[in-house]
């Protein structure tokens, strides 16, 4: 009876908190490709400049997830003791950090926008366009910073509503500005690929508006005094950093091979680059649920670890890692059945790119089980045991030394066709890391209580004793 009444509780905490957040990434993945199929109208240069200059802005989000991610392998723990003060100094330094990095990237993208551009790619009608985007684009990292750490936090602290509410009203602004924006609707100009920044340049600042205010309105947990969010010891700002920068440098390291995946990538045309560019968009949609079960996952597990609640959290992740491939063989089924569907409902300029299009979301399909193991493992599991080191290290290894590598060689060297060269980057960076995540997992070395000890400085409990 009493395993009935866990997997009751265990299957009803996941649903609350994994939907909402599905949603919110749903809502910004479908920003995303409202972007992409808006501008894919103005044709294949328009399409893969924006694909271009949205590497940078993947490039500064990790970075910002980074802190995120760091950031709630304290906040889920400190939420299982309800140790508030904990949470509130937490998302402040955690914010101050985001906010620095969005400030230095608005002035590198503004200033110098040409070089960032000529990195990933050489076509200069493509450089052109992605300059005048990635400028004006550039004001909404600050908000972007802001938004990102806050909702994490909210979300660590189970308030998944709000993240998910203030982001339906950002989708839902950003498409009517596109709307009007890039096409001259509603007596606006017609100002094409930059009118599609300006629109989520104003989208992010009110999106940021509106969840500052709710969030107040609301009494919040972080809603707190200045010095609540600033009270930093140097014991508890080395104990955080300790913990958040191995994931920052995991995010920063890993979006820099990925960032070199596309320099490779744009280097075979713009057409097979338009194309990676829709399947880029489709993929994110498709990654949305992975996303909720995943940071369900990560305060689940947090929140027992934390309350020393230590057998729990083990079986939870157990769970876990069984849901997300089952998931992924069904999501993954569904892709490769209506990709032709989806394919079509985007007006793509070519039919070259458009069967371009529905290779790469067949081997997406085909190859999402095994990519969602690492996902879940060091994202979901580990981070949320207070372990950021192992995936850190599990990352660059595949991604560096076989990943980068393999897709360099067939890319710029033998120039394989385009589907073999995103499939060999796939198996290449994905095979040895699922058997070292699984390794680690059953090892359980993963475990480290952070909430253990009252002094921010003390060092966390280690469970890795055998199941």
């Amino acid at each position: 009876m009493s395993e009935v009444i866990s997997n009751r509780r265990f299957l009803s905490t996941m649903f609350r908190l994994a939907f909402p957040i599905a949603m919110q990434n749903l809502l910004i993945a479908s920003m995303h490709i409202i972007d992409t199929a808006m501008v894919i109208g103005l044709g294949n240069v328009n399409t893969a400049a924006i694909g271009v200059a949205s590497r940078w802005v993947f490039l500064i989000n990790l970075f910002f997830f980074g802190f995120c991610s760091g950031a709630s392998s304290f906040i889920s723990q400190y939420w299982g003791v309800r140790d508030l003060a904990g949470i509130r100094r937490t998302y402040g330094l955690a914010l101050a950090n985001a906010l620095v990095l969005g400030f230095i990237y608005t002035l590198a993208a503004m200033l110098a926008p040409g070089p960032m551009i000529r990195l990933y790619t050489g076509e200069a009608a493509v450089v052109e366009a992605g300059v005048r985007y990635l400028r004006v684009a550039a004001p909404g990292a600050m908000a972007t910073a802001y938004v990102t750490v806050t909702a994490a936090a909210l979300r660590s602290t189970e308030r998944v509503w709000l993240p998910f509410a203030t982001s339906a009203f950002a989708v839902l602004l950003n498409t009517l500005l596109n709307w009007c924006l890039i096409y001259g609707n509603m007596g606006f100009p017609a100002l094409g690929i930059t009118g599609a920044a300006l629109a989520t340049v104003i989208a992010l600042w009110a999106h940021a508006a509106l969840l500052t205010t709710l969030s107040r309105r609301g009494r919040d947990i972080i809603v707190a005094p200045f010095s609540a969010l600033t009270d930093w010891s140097r014991a508890f700002v080395a104990r955080f950093y300790r913990i958040a920068l191995p994931v920052v440098f995991n995010e920063a390291l890993w979006a820099v091979g990925t960032n070199i995946y596309s320099m490779v990538l744009a280097r075979q045309g713009s057409e097979n680059y338009a194309a990676y560019t829709v399947y880029s968009s489709v993929e994110q949609l498709a990654f949305v649920l992975f996303i909720g079960l995943c940071s369900a996952c990560s305060i689940m597990v947090g929140k027992a670890i934390g309350a020393g609640q230590i057998e729990l959290g083990w079986r939870w992740s157990k769970r876990f890692l069984v849901i997300i491939p089952v998931m992924a063989v069904v999501i993954g089924s569904l892709l490769i059945l209506l990709r032709w569907p989806l394919v079509r409902l985007l007006n793509i300029q070519t039919a070259y790119t458009e069967a371009m299009t529905a290779r790469l979301l067949l081997i997406y399909g085909l190859w999402m089980t095994v990519r969602m193991i690492p996902y879940i493992t060091i994202v979901g599991i580990f981070r949320a045991g207070g372990d950021t080191r192992t995936g850190f290290f599990i990352d660059c290894v595949n991604v560096f030394a076989l990943g980068v590598p393999v897709t360099c060689v067939l890319g710029l060297a033998l120039s394989v066709p385009f589907h073999y060269l995103v499939l060999a980057m796939y198996v290449a960076e994905d095979s040895v890391k699922c058997v070292m995540c699984l390794k680690h997992f059953v090892s359980r070395k993963w475990i480290r209580r952070l909430t253990a000890g009252t002094e921010p400085g003390s060092q966390p409990q280690i469970c890795a004793q055998e199941e």
